[in-house]
């Protein structure tokens, strides 16, 4: 039996599962609570309602408003991260410290690129996974998805669309890492401010062009999320089109064929998915479980901490290529003198 503690009891780390519209576990208290690997021994959080409403709500025996206290006398084996991203170093280098052997961090990383290295580096010299939740990772229908593209089942890829809200740090994170994860590394980026806001000023709203190392060209496309919430992937190939859809938990396709317009056109028709979306989608879940797998077999993660890094490095390319109306950033940065800050 692992071990485990949240240092913060705010929405990712408990309170999203007290939306009644949640149907799935969506945060690392319920995942913990879920994994019978795993005893949820600790939390810690510096509001005293938070912290109190997640400890009752999982029957957590020990909470703590100071996280170096839990660390100190509590001898986890695992640890989420679920705090401001400027938090994250201090965090993890507390928690190597005092014997964490894994660390389950919220995306972005962290505030910078010098930070991210240096809590990778942290946990490579102590042996300690670092784990990311880009969560998209973690889920078998994703999975598929990868290996339908990988496989080129879509042929030759042409086009693809990202459609964001929420911040290119929030949402965006995510985001990037899910087309690394689909596409791979990215050569170059250029990016403007979108004059759709994302209504937090430390977060902004970017849009983009991306070109992938594969010679795959990609747009990426904020919306105000006051009018809707939109993180959907738009994938033209030369058989067809896959559009992820619903926050991605469902999937519309096209397959190519003759038009019933035009005698020397063709055409996309809606077809049956050839990837079952109708499979258990509880992302945190088997992101818990798979941290479990990687302390049993010595395994490193599926969203490691150089994953999270990349993720950070774009949202830094897109800030750096805005700021200077569109300049085209080359991957990869050495450096990047962008804080970012993200809730």
């Amino acid at each position: 039996m692992f071990r485990a503690g949240i240092v913060g009891c705010g929405r990712i780390g408990s309170q999203f599962d007290d939306d009644p519209k949640r149907k799935v576990v969506s945060t690392h208290a319920g995942a913990y609570f879920a994994v019978n690997e795993v005893e949820l021994v600790a939390a810690c959080d510096l509001d005293e309602e938070k912290l109190a409403r997640c400890g009752q709500k999982w029957q957590i025996p020990s909470l703590y408003q100071d996280y170096r206290e839990m660390l100190g006398k509590e001898n986890l084996d695992i640890l989420s991260i679920c705090t401001w991203n400027s938090t994250h170093l201090d965090i993890t280098r507390e928690a190597v410290n005092n014997g964490v052997r894994a660390i389950f961090c919220e995306k972005p990383i962290a505030d910078s690129l010098k930070s991210a290295g240096e809590m990778i580096n942290l946990c490579h010299e102590k042996g300690v996974i670092l784990q990311i939740d880009h969560k998209r990772r973690f889920d078998r229908f994703h999975q598929e998805i990868k290996s339908f593209l990988q496989d080129e089942r879509l042929g030759r890829i042409q086009q693809v669309t990202f459609y964001y809200v929420s911040g290119i740090a929030n949402a965006g994170s995510h985001m990037f890492d899910l087309l690394r994860f689909f596409f791979g590394d990215i050569d170059w980026v250029q990016a403007i401010y979108s004059q759709n806001e994302s209504h937090n000023p430390d977060d902004p709203n970017i849009d983009g062009m991306v070109k992938f190392k594969n010679g795959i060209f990609g747009s990426i496309q904020a919306c105000d999320v006051r009018d809707f919430y939109i993180f959907e992937m738009d994938c033209l190939g030369t058989k067809g089109r896959l559009n992820i859809t619903r926050d991605g938990f469902d999937l519309d396709f096209y397959e190519v064929g003759q038009s019933k317009l035009f005698s020397e056109d063709m055409d996309l028709f809606h077809s049956a998915s050839p990837i079952n979306s109708d499979v258990p989608r509880e992302f945190m879940v088997e992101a818990v479980r798979h941290l479990v797998e990687c302390l049993t077999k010595g395994k490193k993660s599926l969203s490691s901490g150089e994953d999270g890094r990349a993720a950070l490095e774009l949202i830094c390319a897109f800030h750096e290529s805005a700021r200077a109306d569109g300049k085209r950033i080359n991957l990869p940065m050495k450096d990047s003198k962008i804080e970012i800050k993200s809730r």
